[in-house]
């Protein structure tokens, strides 16, 4: 769980003139990457969406082998229904697509907003973190993006299947979330070792903080707004058990 002194603290820090203009920064790059994404090819996509279903073909579904279902999908009501629901699994993974470009984004910004934490709480800290090169760093994204593909997948199927469809897409972009944010924080402070040690030992720690700033991601925009936010949070929690686990 997340202190409320923490966040207090971490609020205040966000509010700083310096690490509150970086906050600008991903919600700017993020809302242009998706905004060229969705006028590239989201846009012909609903349309040829719209247009299917109009003409009485469901997207994906094979109207020889599937007539009844085809039939009622793209009457009436049914198929209003079936519009609401299809929008509403678009806005949702566009809200998860922002969340994971911001995160991405941030981390070009971590260390500065780090050692602004550092120099604002915690000045007798040391620093070590050299071992921690560039190409483990990479292997490492790339290791946790393949495994988030392989979720990803898994959860494909499940899309179009009513409520079960919102935990089954969560799962694959929380582990990337996760994964990122706290190797992203924790390469900026901590040796391997000492990171290995933290996480093992504090892991429920880590992992709820972080569904926490996930779960509040998933409100249209605030992923976005708040990274640095989430950063910041995180900054003290790997700042504060360090220092413990030093003594």
């Amino acid at each position: 769980m997340i202190k409320t002194g923490l966040i207090k603290k971490s609020i205040t820090d966000f509010f700083s003139p310096k690490l509150l203009s970086i906050s600008v920064v991903p919600f700017f790059v993020t809302f242009v990457l998706l905004l060229s994404a969705y006028f590239g090819f989201g846009a012909d996509f609903i349309d040829s969406f719209k247009t299917s279903m109009d003409a009485g073909v469901v997207p994906f579904l094979d109207p020889q082998k599937y007539p009844t279902i085809t039939y009622i999908l793209t009457i009436g009501v049914f198929k209003w229904f079936f519009f609401i629901f299809f929008y509403l699994v678009f806005a949702l993974l566009l809200i998860l697509l922002s969340v994971i470009v911001a995160t991405i984004v941030i981390g070009f910004f971590t260390p500065l907003i780090v050692r602004v934490i550092q120099k604002r709480h915690y000045k007798e800290f040391v620093i070590d973190n050299s071992d921690f090169t560039l190409g483990f760093t990479i292997f490492h994204f790339i290791k946790t993006f393949i495994v988030f593909m392989f979720l990803f997948l898994i959860a494909l199927p499940f899309l179009f299947v009513p409520a079960v469809n919102f935990i089954a897409i969560n799962i694959p972009f929380y582990y990337l979330f996760h994964n990122f944010l706290v190797l992203d924080v924790g390469s900026n402070i901590n040796s391997k070792e000492e990171f290995k040690s933290l996480i093992k030992e504090h892991k429920l720690l880590f992992r709820s903080t972080t569904l926490t700033l996930y779960s509040f991601s998933l409100i249209p925009l605030m992923g976005i707004l708040f990274q640095v936010l989430f950063v910041i949070i995180l900054s003290h929690q790997f700042f504060t058990k360090s220092i413990e686990a030093r003594r």
